[in-house]
């Protein structure tokens, strides 16, 4: 199998066979944080690339590109909503009734 990936194993699961989740070694995350820090949008060309120096397939690299840019909003959205609610804390409650 590629290098730095689990074997997919069968295992029996209430009856129904699943597949074992694969991980990515530390190789591989610290690459691909590395090409999101630079620019977190993901052109083909540059998926695909990412993709055969990785040892992964080109999807793989999507959908992690895809779920580290949903952390990277959430994280944005979560510091812009603290800084206003601290400005807001600032400003003097009789503002809003005058």
């Amino acid at each position: 199998m590629l290098d730095g990936l689990d074997e997919k194993d069968s295992i029996e699961e209430g009856g129904q066979a699943t597949e074992k989740k694969r991980r990515l070694s530390m190789h591989q995350v610290k690459a691909l944080e590395k090409n999101f820090d630079v620019g977190n949008k993901l052109e083909p060309e540059k998926k695909v690339k990412l993709a055969e120096e990785l040892g992964l397939q080109p999807r793989q690299v999507a959908i992690w590109f895809q779920n580290r840019h949903a952390r990277w909003k959430t994280n944005v959205l979560e510091k812009d909503y603290a800084m206003l609610k601290a400005n807001r804390e600032k400003e003097p409650l009789w503002k809003y009734f005058s």
